[in-house]
């Protein structure tokens, strides 16, 4: 007789992953030192601007720090950062631009709220360069509203009790969100249709300085047979 408990092998298909990417900021130590005082006065929510219109950095109007040269260093860093992503990915960056879209400045102190669940409109890539970062920084938390894995209706929620909870702990095939640590000197890619927010698991000591912003990827000017992706801007016309 079988012994279904010892003798069926089985295997599992990992399919459909959605791949975070963390990277480092080769030039941090020289652009913190060099940049975070002046980077504070970008700050897309600060007290000189009207409260009432800062829902998010496109009301202030400053989300274009890559158009200042001298920060030209980092952006460098960042673009060697998604080339490396997309080669995770097994897509050929050298036939791709990367085109840096909106970036801003986020600080966050130690009285503000936890930043919502959003997405970000009108981009490929997002990122998080995380200028100053400290062990009790919110946590970066990344969601997904459905779970294919959930076979049966609400199979996976929980609560607070446990006394009916049919989950016996999460893992990566079952939960709905995953959190990142913010580490300083590090950026995090990931793409911008991605519901993120972040969380408080601790009291927070000082404050965290972080760059965010957008990325949009075209291909190069002289790659114009190809069907994929998106052309150079430079093939585009305005009426």
């Amino acid at each position: 007789m079988l012994d279904t408990k010892e003798n069926i092998n089985h295997q599992v298909y990992e399919i459909f992953p959605t791949v975070i990417y963390r990277g480092e900021i080769s030039c941090h130590e020289e652009f913190k030192q060099k940049h975070l005082r002046q980077l504070c006065d970008y700050w897309h929510y600060a007290e000189d601007l009207p409260r009432e219109e800062l829902e998010s950095p496109e009301n202030s109007g400053r989300y274009f720090l890559h158009h200042d040269e001298k920060y030209s260093d980092f952006f460098k860093c960042l673009s060697d950062n998604v080339r490396t992503y997309l080669n995770v990915l097994d897509v050929d960056d050298s036939l791709m631009k990367v085109h840096v879209t909106k970036s801003w400045v986020n600080i966050h102190k130690e009285d503000l709220p936890n930043i919502k669940v959003h997405t970000h409109n009108c981009s490929d890539i997002s990122f998080c360069y995380y200028v100053s970062a400290n062990k009790t920084s919110d946590k970066l938390c990344f969601h997904q509203k459905d779970n294919n894995n959930e076979v049966s209706e609400f199979m996976f929620q929980t609560t607070k009790s446990g006394k009916y909870n049919l989950l016996k702990k999460y893992n990566k095939y079952n939960c709905n969100n995953y959190m990142v640590t913010p580490i300083e000197g590090t950026v995090v890619l990931f793409p911008s249709s991605m519901m993120h927010s972040t969380i408080q698991l601790e009291e927070r000591i000082g404050e965290r300085i972080s760059i965010c912003g957008d990325i949009t990827l075209t291909l190069r000017e002289d790659v114009i047979k190809c069907e994929y992706s998106r052309l150079d801007p430079s093939m585009w016309r305005s009426f």
